[in-house]
């Protein structure tokens, strides 16, 4: 039996690399596709009706553009021996297709931070730059990455006992991948930090304040599924003498696909709890000083009551117990539209 040498080892690792993140990204793109049969009705209801909104069309493109991307990435990946005209502007196309998607992601969280500091212009002023200093970077970082992928050759032979068949384009990998995406960590660090800030300024209240609580646990859970996926690609991309886990971690689609999943779910859970309470979610957003008072839901459906004076004031003297036997109550009517 003839045994590969040290050179065809590492040729079969990478073309195992490469089936490996082909697997994946076919796992990935189905789950994708899953989850938005499985959450159309939910779309349909929240995001199909109403007028036309920046969470609206941020929301819409987040859906379709990854799907598009994901779409794009499984058809380069099932090409039988493409060319290399065919697969660098491909490439080059996914590297930067793919910062624009999770750009998108970030844009709507953005956009809910943006609301539940409405009367602060600092904090607004802070998530935006920060925004667009962390989408440049990475997209000039993925840009450069593109530039430095070359096609590898092909004559090379494998060991005879070996029958391959090689599907997608067969490249080099770029060095410093993880640059790509860690501006993209950062800023969804800072972007966790400022909702639990936001809902964590009254901890007293916060079992009674749901709309409060909705955010901390899915901007918690968000947070988790990115700091994972955004650490994984990272830490991968580090490993280059493992081409099992390097090129899955470059090449596959997992962190477009869990990202734009997640937030997906983010917004139709507050869509869900302002359709619960009879409001929208633009409203729910710039009036979350609710969480500040002692508030439930009434017994009409849309109906709010809150408690004036339910809670010690800040110039009262501790030990004293004196309550507003007044209570009003706001009634929103849910509209559909958008956040």
């Amino acid at each position: 039996m003839e045994y590969p040498s040290s050179s065809s080892s590492a040729i079969l690792a990478s073309f195992e690399g490469a089936e490996t993140a082909r697997i994946v990204s076919i796992a990935f793109f189905s789950l994708f596709v899953y989850e938005w049969l499985i959450t159309f009705d939910e779309e349909v209801e929240y995001f199909w009706h109403g007028r036309w909104t920046i969470s609206r069309l941020l929301f819409l493109a987040n859906r379709y553009f990854a799907l598009f991307i994901l779409s794009f990435h499984m058809t380069v990946l099932s090409l039988l021996q493409p060319s290399g005209k065919v697969c660098i502007p491909a490439l080059e196309f996914l590297f930067v297709g793919n910062i624009t998607a999770i750009g998108i992601v970030q844009a709507i969280l953005v956009l809910r931070v943006w609301y539940l500091f409405s009367n602060s212009k600092n904090i607004r002023l802070i998530t935006v730059l920060a925004f667009i200093i962390s989408l440049s970077t990475s997209m000039l970082f993925s840009i450069l990455a593109a530039r430095k992928v070359k096609i590898l050759q092909t004559g090379i032979p494998l060991p005879t006992f070996i029958h391959y068949e090689v599907r997608g384009c067969r490249v080099s990998r770029p060095p410093m991948f993880w640059h790509i995406y860690f501006p993209s960590l950062c800023l969804h660090s800072l972007l966790y930090i400022l909702t639990a800030f936001r809902a964590l300024q009254n901890r007293r209240m916060l079992n009674q304040a749901p709309v409060m609580k909705r955010l901390l646990r899915d901007g918690g859970l968000f947070f988790f599924v990115v700091f994972v996926s955004v650490g994984f690609t990272s830490i991968g991309s580090f490993f280059d003498k493992y081409p099992q886990l390097n090129i899955v971690v470059m090449y596959s689609n997992f962190l477009v696909a869990v990202t734009s999943m997640a937030v997906s779910r983010v917004m139709f859970s507050i869509h869900s709890l302002a359709a619960h309470l009879g409001s929208d979610t633009t409203w729910l957003l710039n009036n979350i000083e609710l969480s500040r008072v002692n508030w439930r839901r009434g017994n009409t459906e849309g109906e709010i009551i809150v408690e004036e004076n339910s809670h010690e004031s800040d110039n009262e003297a501790p030990g004293t117990n004196h309550f507003d036997a007044m209570k009003t109550t706001r009634v929103g009517v849910y509209n559909e539209r958008a956040w």
